[in-house]
């Protein structure tokens, strides 16, 4: 059993060890890079919501003596289960994030996408913070396109319940004015 577990950890570990850039040896300067990733990345953090997809990366690293700037831009779909319909459909993504790298003696999560990393570190590793800008992406509630209504359609003929009482929906004008008042307005309004 613990050989299974060893095998399917190295086995992860292949796969994530694509996503790792070599920062020591790299000058103060800006580099490209290109990653692509897909169902072995993403089943890679087991983790339910998110098995599916594909994704490619452009990754655009500017190193300085204080700090490492990644701009991440994320294109691609992810595969998902309609929760009304239970069919499998592509949802697309289109992400752009930003993250630094400021230099310390030890490694830390400052928020925002601010992290402190130690000077002597030889890799910067994108896999999880990939995964997780992707795992982002995935709505509250998944549904097919076909169920999603675009913004600009009008809501003509569709109908809608409500549990408020006839006193709670607001009257025009005619209508919540006692009949004494409106015999009299008409009078006035012939004038």
């Amino acid at each position: 059993m613990t050989n299974f577990a060893i095998l399917f950890t190295r086995e992860t570990m292949k796969v994530l060890d694509a996503y790792q850039i070599p920062i020591i040896s790299l000058e103060d300067k800006s580099y490209r890079y290109s990653f692509e990733g897909g169902d072995d990345f993403l089943k890679a953090f087991e983790q339910e919501w998110v098995q599916k997809g594909k994704f490619q990366a452009e990754i655009e690293l500017h190193k300085s003596a204080t700090m490492i700037q990644v701009l991440m831009k994320i294109k691609g779909h992810l595969n998902l289960i309609c929760d009304r319909s239970n069919e499998e459909f592509e949802f697309p993504i289109d992400i752009q994030e930003k993250l630094i790298y400021k230099y310390g003696d030890h490694f830390e999560d400052l928020g925002n996408n601010l992290f402190l990393i130690d000077r002597k570190e030889p890799k910067l590793d994108l896999s999880q913070d990939l995964y997780d800008f992707i795992a982002l992406q995935v709505p509250m509630k998944k549904l097919h396109p076909r169920f999603v209504k675009p913004e600009d359609e009008s809501a003509e003929n569709e109908f809608l319940y409500t549990t408020a009482k006839d006193t709670d929906i607001p009257k025009t004008e005619e209508e919540s004015m006692d009949p004494r008042w409106a015999a009299l307005k008409k009078l006035t309004d012939n004038n």
